[in-house]
């Protein structure tokens, strides 16, 4: 009886632990639709004072880190930060899934946000 349920005890174990490993299954359109909903609620609200505005990395890089970095209000952080680490998952994701291949560049943060025509800018 013992044996019995220490089998099913590994089995159980084994199970939970092939679920959590199960790589997450995304397309490319999918991560394009992705990118394309975080940059419309980027660009929703218009930059007239830079002070209102942050910046978050944004993607993951094939070798890791950020593919890149991206303002946004602070009207807006809640969903946009939502998106942007769902984002970011994905592409981390897809790029193991696909064995992509990146520059291993480092990107580095901005140093600011500033307003030009009413739209946000990262000044490096």
């Amino acid at each position: 009886m013992k044996r019995i349920l220490i089998f099913l005890f590994a089995v159980v174990l084994s199970s939970c632990e092939l679920a959590t490993t199960e790589p997450l299954l995304v397309s490319y359109e999918e991560l394009i639709n992705s990118q394309e909903k975080i940059i419309r609620l980027s660009q929703s609200v218009a930059c007239t004072n830079a002070s209102e505005w942050k910046f978050t990395p944004m993607g993951s890089k094939a070798c890791g880190g950020p593919a890149r970095y991206i303002a946004y209000h602070r009207s807006v952080e809640r969903e946009f930060l939502d998106l942007v680490e769902r984002f970011t998952s994905l592409q981390k994701a897809y790029n193991e899934k696909n064995n992509v291949i990146s520059d291993c560049l480092f990107v580095g943060p901005p140093r600011e946000v500033i307003c030009e025509g009413n739209k946000p800018v990262l000044a490096f």
